[in-house]
């Protein structure tokens, strides 16, 4: 029997946070676009990554009211193009296209949200609601630790009774 040490749930939360993170920083090896969508005072984190097939990447619903979709055409270690697309959910014959930006090499330089698209004001016809966005291209590693740790949910494992130890 191995005798692990005792951590508290915080340092359990913590420890499994950091193996996804790493995890998923060793599966993200090639470029990545990372984009930070604000609407209604909360964020959002959108990554796209290299694919062949634009029309199954998903959008991101915020708020019944927008949607937001980032495509990065390519393959592998490549991004041929970067598609941005945002969606009124609440317009007549929603969901309305009401903004879309393509960008194509070279790409603006730069890891810090927003170095590739500046931030990007979209206003739906209802109402004048807004929603910004900014977006930058990632490299490898750098994506997942710029990014920072996805939230994660992790059961937090229960104390030892003084009977069991």
């Amino acid at each position: 029997m191995i005798a692990l040490p005792f951590l508290s749930p915080l340092m359990w939360r913590r420890a499994c946070a950091l193996a996804v993170a790493a995890a998923c920083g060793a599966a993200q090896a090639g470029p990545t676009v990372h984009c930070e969508v604000r609407y209604a005072s909360q964020t959002w984190q959108v990554t796209a990554q290299p694919t062949s097939d634009p029309l199954s990447v998903p959008s991101v619903t915020l708020n019944k009211r927008f949607a937001f979709k980032a495509v990065a055409r390519g393959a592998g270690e490549r991004i041929d193009q970067v598609s941005l697309y945002a969606y009124d959910l609440e317009a007549e014959g929603a969901p309305a296209l009401i903004h879309q930006q393509r960008l194509s090499p070279p790409f603006a330089s730069g890891t810090q949200v927003p170095a590739l698209t500046g931030w990007q004001h979209v206003y739906s016809s209802v109402l004048g609601r807004e929603l910004v966005y900014g977006c930058a291209l990632r490299q490898g590693q750098a994506a997942a630790l710029e990014a920072g740790p996805a939230p994660v949910s992790v059961p937090v494992p229960e104390p030892l009774s003084p009977a069991a130890a």
